[in-house]
């Protein structure tokens, strides 16, 4: 089953490194995943987006397509607008509602889900940095892909002294979602 993603935010948010996660995570399974980031020439502040495709068959095309994106994630409003468009009507949009504007349009064109992101890694988690592990979790909770699986590659790719608070980051994302997708469902 052929999922595509896409993560925006802002140079330094970390985005792309949720993105080689996730990718990295399905290719353990002996399946196929790809993750493609674009980023400004700014480095730190500019828009960033990372497309993920995620296949149980040969990825041909390494590129998401425009208008087919099931799902996105965004920490940032100026990614959330330039980037949004690329996502299907009626797909999923993840939102940081603190940094991320949707309008009444985007709210009926498309499934939103305001997540506090940021405040789970920097009040929860006690480390902001940890926002791109917040956000794996959350996609990977919205999309049913294998917890242990995207964990496991999770603990295998952060720095060693950084586990333990990435671990606690992937449970408070993968909870905060479980918690929004029940009250959606209510």
């Amino acid at each position: 089953m052929r999922k595509q993603l896409r993560f925006t935010g802002v140079g330094g948010q970390g985005v792309l490194l949720a993105g080689e996660i996730l990718a990295r995570a399905y290719v353990s399974a002996g399946k196929y995943g790809i993750q493609v980031g674009t980023y400004t020439s700014q480095v730190r502040g500019g828009p960033t987006k990372v497309d993920i495709i995620l296949d149980d068959e040969a990825i041909l095309y390494p590129y998401a397509v425009d208008g087919e994106i099931d799902f996105m994630l965004s920490v940032a409003d100026k990614s959330f607008q330039l980037f949004k468009d690329g996502v299907k009507d009626g797909g999923i949009i993840v939102y940081e509602p603190n940094l991320v504007y949707p309008n009444d349009d985007d709210k009926a064109r498309w499934k939103m889900f305001p997540i506090d992101i940021i405040a789970i890694a920097k009040e929860k988690v006690g480390n902001v940095i940890t926002q791109s592990v917040v956000a794996l979790a959350i996609a990977t909770k919205m999309n049913g892909i294998d917890k242990d699986l995207v964990f496991n590659t999770m603990i295998k790719t952060v720095p060693p002294k950084a586990v333990e608070i990435n671990k606690k980051a992937f449970e408070l994302g993968y909870q905060a979602t479980e918690e929004v997708l029940a009250k959606a469902n209510s």
